[in-house]
């Protein structure tokens, strides 16, 4: 379990760290509010998942497979941290 979690940090890593620098850079321009966050991460998240795994890390998803992780399990995986990010920034 602890494994898990350590091979999914390793690989949400690379996307959040962008993620949430480009989302706050975007609130700040769209106005400084929780929910602009939301929508910037929730749009932002994916975006950076198909930049950084699909166009320039391609091979690394073998990687992730050797673990169980599947690329349809990471994408939704992503899906629903961006949404889980965008609900919560919604209630703050």
């Amino acid at each position: 379990m602890l494994t898990n979690l350590k091979i999914l940090w390793i690989f949400y890593r690379k996307l959040l760290i962008p993620g949430v620098f480009f989302s706050v850079l975007l609130m700040f321009s769209l106005g400084f509010n929780f929910d602009n966050f939301g929508l910037c991460f929730i749009i932002l998240l994916p975006s950076f998942h198909y930049l950084i795994y699909e166009l320039r890390l391609r091979n690394e998803y073998l990687f992730y497979a050797h673990f169980g992780f599947s690329k349809r399990f990471l994408w939704i995986f992503t899906f629903l941290l961006g949404l889980l990010v965008k609900i919560t920034a919604r209630f703050l």
